[in-house]
């Protein structure tokens, strides 16, 4: 397969031609099909002998592809088809009207995001549903391009990263028509978030990583909770649909049929004492505990008295193979029910807080169970899937507990300086898999449409 990179430049005529330099001519005189984000038109090769590094395009070739004018352009050929500059879909939403800041807190990630996918050779598209026009197989979505964001008409991405921001939104009964609509000709990444329980359903029937998972109760009974308690003296309990913590409680026996649970109510630390489980269920649970899951407490290791789990990012790559992209450690705020970093939690590498020595044996541990893990869900879902942000934790006697797997990993971690340094190489994945993602479409051959 051969990879050319030339300055793009259009010129008038009905026909669709693409005039190539004549040194180049031998790659791509076989070349009958172009292939443009979501779209693909027959086309007839012509060469010049001007420039070396200029590709011509027929007017009519630009307007059938959406293709703009712009100064370098990538292309990748195999066999009778050409690929032109790769796109990125991202579909996301909460787009706001300030022109600083149209994606919110997330604009500043976002940029850096566009900006890494441009020395990969690749245009990133930021679009919500209401940007999509399926009669003419059209998105007009935001675009970063040297320093600004702007609004550009493209064809729908054939590559889509869904980041959609939370499980409210992404039920949207608009939302969900589009990804529908779209599914059927083009591919998505991490299509929608984790549920708890299925998730664990599924990692428990297989043998490579049922070891990390803690028992886990699924629609916990008022006798099944007492019983954990006195079992394990503390439990969580958490919705399976939940995300960044909303909704766990945790539940402690601090003495003989006294139970205290700490819980959140809109970011506020709420702790609770019960003489009565009939009375915790009653406040807690007045519509029963379907939709809740249980886990002892595992007993974590600790530092400075604090308690310590672990944020592993996993992401595939151009060979389609999963790698660890980052890891680290997460203190829970001081009487925090979780280590999250918008609750009193903070963040740290693992080389700030251990040695050379005991930072190697813990990302090592890290690595295989992260990996493991990637690998058995991929298995399992039916989606494609391109990136897994996992909580881990570490007990007192080393062995590693998988907490949770989330599908869209949040950008906290850009927060710390080493990661922040770190984020261009981090942001490159999702390029990195769509670029598998392209060629493997450009070596089927198979050019799609939604019409």
């Amino acid at each position: 397969m051969k990879s050319f990179h030339f300055h793009l430049q259009s010129y008038r005529s009905h026909k669709k031609r693409l005039i190539v330099p004549k040194s180049v001519y031998p790659y791509l005189k076989q070349v009958q099909t172009i292939l443009y984000g979501n779209r693909s038109c027959p086309v007839e090769i012509m060469t010049h002998q001007k420039d070396e590094d200029h590709l011509f395009f027929s007017k009519k070739i630009m307007e059938d592809l959406h293709l703009y004018e712009q100064e370098t352009v990538s292309c990748y050929v195999e066999g009778e088809a050409l690929l032109v500059q790769p796109l990125l879909g991202v579909f996301t939403a909460g787009f706001e009207s300030e022109t600083d800041t149209p994606l919110g807190d997330r604009t500043q990630v976002f940029e850096a995001m566009a900006v890494t996918g441009q020395s990969y050779g690749f245009d990133t598209i930021f679009f919500g549903h209401q940007h999509i026009n399926t009669e003419e197989d059209t998105v007009t979505g935001l675009t970063f391009r040297d320093g600004s964001w702007l609004f550009q008409t493209s064809p729908i991405p054939y590559v889509i990263y869904n980041r959609v921001p939370n499980r409210k939104t992404e039920n949207h009964p608009a939302i969900k028509h589009v990804k529908q609509v779209l599914q059927s000709s083009t591919i998505w990444f991490n299509d929608g978030f984790f549920n708890k329980w299925k998730t664990y359903d599924q990692l428990i029937q297989s043998g490579k990583v049922a070891h990390l998972l803690p028992p886990t109760t699924l629609h916990p009974s008022k006798e099944k909770l007492t019983s954990l308690l006195q079992q394990h003296g503390s439990i969580y309990i958490k919705p399976i649909h939940g995300s960044k913590g909303t909704g766990i409680l945790k539940c402690t026996l601090v003495e003989e049929d006294v139970v205290e649970c700490m819980y959140y109510v809109q970011e506020k630390k709420i702790h609770q004492r019960y003489y009565d489980m009939n009375h915790l269920m009653e406040q807690q649970f007045p519509s029963g505990t379907q939709g809740y899951i249980a886990q002892p407490s595992i007993p974590l290791h600790t530092l400075r008295s604090s308690p310590m789990d672990y944020r592993v990012h996993t992401n595939k790559n151009e060979r389609n193979e999963w790698e660890v992209t980052a890891v680290c450690t997460k203190f829970a705020g001081k009487g925090s029910v979780t280590t999250h970093v918008k609750r009193g939690g903070s963040l740290h590498t693992l080389t700030e807080l251990f040695d050379d020595k005991e930072s190697q044996v813990i990302f090592t541990k890290l690595e295989r169970a992260a990996l493991l893990v990637s690998k058995a869900l991929e298995e399992k879902t039916s989606g494609t899937l391109g990136e897994i942000g996992f909580d881990f934790g570490i007990d007192n006697e080393g062995k590693v507990w998988l907490f949770e797997a989330n599908s869209k990993p949040g950008f906290a971690i850009y927060d710390h300086p080493s990661f922040h340094e770190e984020q261009s190489v981090i942001l490159s994945y999702p390029y990195r898999f769509a670029r598998h993602l392209y060629l493997e479409r450009l070596q089927a051959k198979q050019p799609l449409s939604l019409h």
